[in-house]
């Protein structure tokens, strides 16, 4: 067939030349480094406002407690789009220096409340890149877990405490939050600032915390892990990626030479499961039995009771698949023990 289909002739095309690319908009960038002011903007069923400093966050939120701060509104934009959720007052807290702080303490790294979620895993892997490998297992946790996180563009947007505020049951952050005990610095308008840490007592009740409604979250604390900690993170899906998941777990544990030096004794556990309850849980029972055991092969079977105890499920509960997310639970915590076996020889 001597029909040529094609619509142009390579021979006829300009060699690209990458300088003549379109340059981002120089009036944008000078506009960028321009003090923002504030915005309030009066809709017909909304009030939008755009504060500048933290002082006037906290007393917006003082003024009006039922306010929902949008960073990235890839929660709050699906809410009022598709399920007809109406917010009469949204604040946009993104142009607040404090929210978008990155601190390095002895005690870990301190990370914006605003600061996106591609943003906290480059900040991370640098840390990664930098730090002793014995410390930053929480951070290689998360880094892990974000491959698998939404799509890119929700990670660009979306920040770090809007996915712990919106408090989702299914988070894939929430577990390893949980798990590492990281830390919230919160402040209210007529509070000073308080340290919370995200444990078993955090989240309340389905998409509840235990924040009163005129706290703000200024920046959390991503701890580091000392030399015989271990930490991991596990999330089951229909795809491997961009899905929401079936189960998800953070498990942390902290090990010490016993006295025969030929064996670990669990100094600490804390091991948190999403997917399980109308809530991201911790595992009380199974991570209390576990301190001051001996870390060896039979610990997988005397933690299954425990662990179906710590999480029952009914054959009604939403989402179905019982048995088959109950048996992820076991088979992520026998993850856990043969990865943290190899790393300890």
């Amino acid at each position: 067939n001597d029909l040529d289909c094609k619509l142009y002739k390579l021979s006829d095309l300009m060699d690209y030349d990458p300088s003549q690319d379109i340059i981002f908009p120089p009036e944008l960038l000078l506009l960028k480094d321009k003090s923002t002011t504030s915005l309030e903007i009066h809709g017909k069923n909304i009030t939008w406002f755009r504060p500048c400093s933290l002082d006037e966050l906290l007393s917006l939120k003082r003024d009006y407690p039922k306010a929902k701060l949008v960073i990235g509104n890839t929660e709050i934009g699906v809410e009022t789009k598709f399920k007809d959720i109406s917010y009469p007052v949204l604040i946009s807290p993104s142009e607040i220096p404090p929210l978008n702080v990155v601190n390095y303490s002895d005690e870990g790294i301190e990370i914006g409340s605003c600061v996106s979620l591609t943003k906290m895993n480059q900040i991370l892997r640098d840390a990664i890149e930098k730090l002793p490998e014995y410390k930053t297992r929480i951070f290689a946790g998360i880094v892990e877990m974000l491959r698998w996180f939404a799509g890119h563009q929700t990670r660009n947007v979306g920040s770090i405490v809007g996915n712990i505020m919106t408090a989702s049951p299914i988070s894939d952050l929430n577990p390893l939050f949980l798990a590492s005990k990281t830390k919230l610095y919160v402040q209210s308008a007529d509070n000073e600032k308080k340290v919370i840490t995200m444990d078993e007592s955090f989240f309340t009740g389905y998409r509840k915390t235990c924040l009163d409604d005129d706290e703000v979250v200024i920046s959390i604390l991503i701890p580091f892990t000392s030399e015989n900690e271990y930490f991991l993170g596990f999330k089951q899906a229909r795809r491997r990626s961009d899905d929401i998941s079936i189960v998800n777990a953070g498990m942390r544990v902290v090990v010490e030479k016993s006295l025969s030096q030929s064996n670990y004794l669990i100094k600490d556990c804390t091991l948190s499961f999403g997917g399980m309850a109308p809530v991201t849980v911790i595992a009380q029972r199974a991570s209390h039995f576990l301190t001051g055991r001996e870390w060896n092969k039979n610990l997988t079977e005397l933690i299954i009771p425990l662990l179906n105890e710590d999480m029952p499920l009914a054959f009604s509960t939403p989402g179905g698949m019982v048995e088959y997310r109950k048996a992820l639970v076991c088979s992520f915590f026998f993850k856990f023990y043969l990865t943290v076996t190899s790393q300890l020889l």
